[in-house]
């Protein structure tokens, strides 16, 4: 017999999702009988089994790394293995190469590799943020044209992925965005942004913000787990 999480809210379709570590979660109507659930799944079994089988566990990613070759890093969303050069290079640089994440240094110890990736992280959130923001934002003032586009801003965090602080002393608020989120793909950055957006109508978050915020993003739920999966966030 399948063992699987059952979680019940208001949707319309039953879906079957087979998490990183090959939990079966399925996911349905809450007007939907567990027994008509559980029928529906055991029609799906081969289907389930095969997914399981082709599914690879996948590491999540720590804050912390040890920049030595090998190690996994995710960047936009991608898995990649760090590689070191050992020819000499008068500049540090980082370069993705097929699923390799190649980092260049003089000095070839991981405190160098470690300082040279974080600039490089940091260089590409900014560029990869920038562009996305003002794809929400201008799409946010469609429906909100009376608010002020907050100023952005980047930090590391371990616990959040953004932050929005309104100021009633100053004419902008700003929004803060964790620079690691910049490891995952566009849609979780838009989903993170958007959040932070809703803020902006609805400081706390009550019903109305969560309306606000589904209008936008209607999956938001299914990308935010797509985000703690990726994660670990102490």
């Amino acid at each position: 017999m399948l063992d699987y999480r059952l979680i019940q809210s208001n949707r319309k379709t039953i879906q079957i999702h087979i998490l990183p570590d090959k939990t079966v979660e399925v996911r349905a109507p809450k007007n939907v009988s567990e027994k008509r659930i559980h029928t529906f799944v055991c029609s799906k079994e081969n289907w389930i089994n095969n997914k399981i089988n082709e599914k690879k566990i996948i590491a999540q990613i720590p804050v912390n790394h040890f920049y030595v070759p090998g190690e996994t890093f995710y960047f936009r969303g991608k898995q990649y293995t760090l590689k070191t050069d050992v020819a000499y290079v008068k500049k540090s640089f980082v370069t993705i190469s097929g699923n390799n994440l190649l980092i260049q240094t003089r000095l070839k110890n991981p405190e160098t590799f470690q300082n040279v990736f974080m600039k490089w992280q940091r260089d590409e959130a900014k560029k990869v943020f920038a562009e996305l923001f003002d794809e929400c934002w201008n799409n946010f003032i469609k429906f909100y044209p009376n608010y002020e586009k907050p100023v952005l801003a980047l930090r590391t965090m371990k616990s959040r992925w953004g932050s929005l602080t309104q100021n009633s002393n100053t004419q902008y608020s700003r929004m803060t965005l964790n620079t690691l989120l910049i490891c995952s793909n566009n849609n979780c950055i838009k989903q993170v942004i958007y959040h932070e957006l809703c803020h902006l109508v609805h400081p706390n978050h009550e019903k109305n913000f969560y309306e606000t915020f589904e209008f936008f993003v209607s999956d938001w739920k299914d990308l935010k787990k797509e985000l703690e999966d990726l994660f670990v966030c102490k």
